[in-house]
């Protein structure tokens, strides 16, 4: 009987393993499914505020330029070399 039981349970703690194994890298919930999405968790949250902050400063540019004129013809003047009727551009590359 001793001999009966003995074998059962190196079944038994080969079946866990087994089962350990299978649950770890080969189901579809494995843990290596976990850090993949973990990572990409994680950089989708980094772009988020990426995005956040640039929204901000995009918000805060077009108040500054629905608001303040000398704002709004300094960066048509430097961004997209607007000029007036009397004046000519000249630009200087470095």
């Amino acid at each position: 009987m001793l001999h009966t039981y003995s074998r059962s349970r190196y079944v038994r703690a080969i079946l866990m393993l087994f089962v350990a194994v299978w649950v770890a890298f080969f189901d579809r919930n494995s843990l290596k499914e976990h850090i993949i999405v973990a990572y990409q968790l994680h950089r989708l949250e980094r772009e988020a505020v990426f995005y956040q902050a640039q929204v901000n400063s995009n918000r805060q540019l077009l108040n500054d330029l629905l608001t303040d004129d000398d704002h709004l013809e300094k960066i048509a003047r430097e961004q997209y070399y607007m000029k007036r009727a009397d004046e000519d551009i000249f630009i200087i590359e470095d």
